[in-house]
């Protein structure tokens, strides 16, 4: 497996310095920092119960459920959980038909709307509110259960933010779902994201950029999104140096992303995330409730008018 990463790096370092504007070794070092955790179970029963119990206790009833660890059944080779019964998320489709709901209907766009809201909650709630979160959201890892309930699995990949991240991203998150590009630039600084910029708009390059990286809305008319194309932002933007911390938060966004496209939705996680991000900073002294009211009439007049 080391020699796997070993080669991972060095084609990392190679398409850095040829093809992609991108600092991907950092990911890489992060990847191999936290792949040695997926085979401690007594780590992964420990990351499953606080999770449950901070989403149990954040909310009336938790946004995505998560198995229980049975007691006295764990230890670093052998973990046993409660069996939580649902339909892999992408057989959703294949589900709904055999029960003759159209797939492309209405009542389908609905359950998929609340699938997704209840899914992204949870992921605000955990990175932004107690920055310890579940960073493995591909579709294998999520079931949808009884009423539309989702229940996430497999708790070997699992990230703690620091203090500081966590706050520098909130401040991000606010800045997308704003639209305030001087506030996403700040972000990037206070984030250590550092850029370089070949291009007259370097505010709205960078912005454009950030959203492409932390938010799961995409262009009109754009399902996919490549680093490599012609009109990729990284053509004007170079990433020069990304903080390895902050990898898992990018990936779990982009699998997030790669859900809302295969389920036909246009979501913005940054907009359903801004509340618990303002929530965030005002807690931590970073910004004023005066500030905060004006911004969020802002924020509904953009979304409603």
């Amino acid at each position: 497996m080391m020699v796997d990463i070993r080669n991972m790096q060095a084609m990392a370092l190679f398409l850095q310095k040829h093809d992609l504007n991108f600092d991907l070794f950092s990911a890489t070092k992060e990847m191999e920092k936290q792949i040695c955790y997926e085979f401690d179970f007594v780590r992964e029963a420990r990351a499953m119960e606080r999770i449950r119990e901070f989403l149990r206790v954040t909310n009336k009833k938790p946004p995505v459920m998560v198995p229980r660890v049975i007691p006295g059944m764990v230890s670093r080779e052998v973990l046993i959980m409660e069996f939580i019964k649902g339909t892999p998320i992408m057989n959703l489709g294949n589900e709904m038909a055999k029960r003759g709901i159209d797939p492309g209907g209405k009542i389908a766009a609905m359950a998929k709307q609340k699938i997704l809201s209840d899914l992204t909650l949870a992921y605000g709630q955990m990175i932004l509110k107690d920055g310890f979160f579940h960073a493995d959201p591909h579709p294998g890892n999520i079931l949808i259960c009884k009423d539309t309930e989702v229940a996430l699995l497999d708790y070997g990949q699992v990230k703690e933010m620091p203090e500081d991240l966590r706050l520098a991203y909130a401040n991000l998150v606010v800045a997308m779902a704003d639209d305030d590009f001087s506030r996403a630039e700040e972000s990037f600084r206070e984030l250590g994201i550092r850029t370089w910029a070949i291009t007259d708009n370097k505010l709205e390059e960078l912005f454009q950029l950030s959203l492409r990286m932390f938010d799961t809305r995409l262009p009109p008319g754009v399902t996919v999104m490549s680093p490599f194309a012609d009109d990729s932002s990284l053509n004007k933007i170079g990433v020069e140096s990304f903080p390895e911390e902050l990898f898992s938060v990018l990936r779990t966004i982009q699998l997030l992303r790669g859900l809302t496209v295969g389920m036909g939705l246009t979501f913005s996680c940054a907009q359903h995330w801004r509340p618990i991000a303002e929530e965030a900073l005002l807690k931590a002294g970073r910004q004023s409730a005066s500030k905060s009211r004006k911004q969020k009439r802002s924020f509904l007049r953009r979304l409603f008018w």
